[in-house]
């Protein structure tokens, strides 16, 4: 009995060191080599490029609708004006006068738009957003004055 004991005095202690011990597993060396670093940042870029075209396509698409929209709607303020009589018809024919220079001056900055690369679209946004924000104001006040 002394020895069951003893045996299990010794052997338990033993048990819960060795079950209680974490091991950790052995570091796995990755080696990653020059070539695939490259094919990855290339990877990387090609995804970058794609995605930035077709942003780029979306935004341009949006532009061309936005101004086709503004073009036909002042095309029917001008139908207006030619149903209108003299001294009013030179009134309007002053406002839109003013949205067609507007109506130019966006579509110079949707070929900007057009011309740049996928790369650099980002640079003329903000100047094609203010000349359609520009080309709506000038018809919403132009369409007050026909009222």
């Amino acid at each position: 009995m002394k020895k069951i004991k003893f045996m299990a005095a010794i052997f338990v202690p033993l048990f819960f060191i060795t079950a209680c011990s974490k091991e950790t597993p052995e570091k796995v060396e990755t080696h990653v080599s020059t070539e695939d670093v490259k094919r990855e940042t290339g990877e990387t870029l090609e995804t970058k490029k794609t995605y930035m075209a077709q942003q780029k396509e979306k935004y341009q698409k949006d532009a061309e609708t936005t101004l086709d929209y503004l073009s036909n709607k002042i095309k029917d303020l001008q139908a207006k004006a030619e149903q209108a009589g003299a001294d009013t018809k030179a009134r309007y024919s002053e406002i839109i006068e003013g949205l067609r220079k507007k109506q130019g001056e966006a579509q110079d900055k949707l070929n900007e738009l057009k011309s740049k690369s996928a790369d650099a679209w980002e640079d003329v946004k903000s100047g094609m957003d203010a000349a359609l924000e520009n080309l709506k104001n000038s018809y919403n006040d132009a369409v007050s004055h026909f009222k």
